[in-house]
């Protein structure tokens, strides 16, 4: 089948090299939005928000294209208890999972050969108070660039 992007092939090789992390064990890794029943204690999200992909043809009528797009990922904890405590643990387990995320996207640079370059190139963190438990959120790019040839 054509394909109009390489951005679903970066999508899936993302997931599952993130999937292949021993650090990442556990964790829900989706690549698109999911609702409460899909979601557990532990995941990461990609692509839930609109994704722009921008393709620059370098000459008329080829179709050699160079691409590149930012994919926002979401990191989403949920631990249990209150006061500092969980809220640590909730902090600390989000960070632990980005910096798995970092590590993976420094190690394979071309997410398997899915695209020419990657770069985690920005975070933000939030935390919530839940009933009975705490949320922490950490929102982060990847700037992905790629050659791809149009169909």
């Amino acid at each position: 089948m054509a394909a109009a992007s390489s951005l679903g092939s970066f999508l899936t090789a993302v997931r599952d090299a993130l999937g292949n992390r021993s650090g990442l064990a556990g964790v829900r890794i989706f690549t698109g939005p999911v609702g409460e029943k899909e979601i557990g204690p532990e995941n990461i999200v990609f692509a839930v928000e609109e994704t722009s992909v921008s393709q620059d043809f370098p000459t008329a009528g080829q179709r050699e294209a160079f691409e590149s797009y930012e994919v926002e990922g979401r990191i989403w904890i949920v631990k249990p208890g209150g006061g500092e405590s969980a809220i640590t643990a909730a902090r600390e387990r989000a960070l632990e999972i980005l910096s798995e995320v970092q590590s993976e996207c420094t190690a394979n640079m071309t997410m398997d050969g899915s695209v020419r370059s990657l770069l985690l190139n920005s975070f933000s963190l939030m935390q919530f108070p839940l009933d009975g438990a705490r949320d922490c959120r950490v929102s982060f790019t990847i700037e992905a660039k790629s050659n791809f040839t149009a169909p």
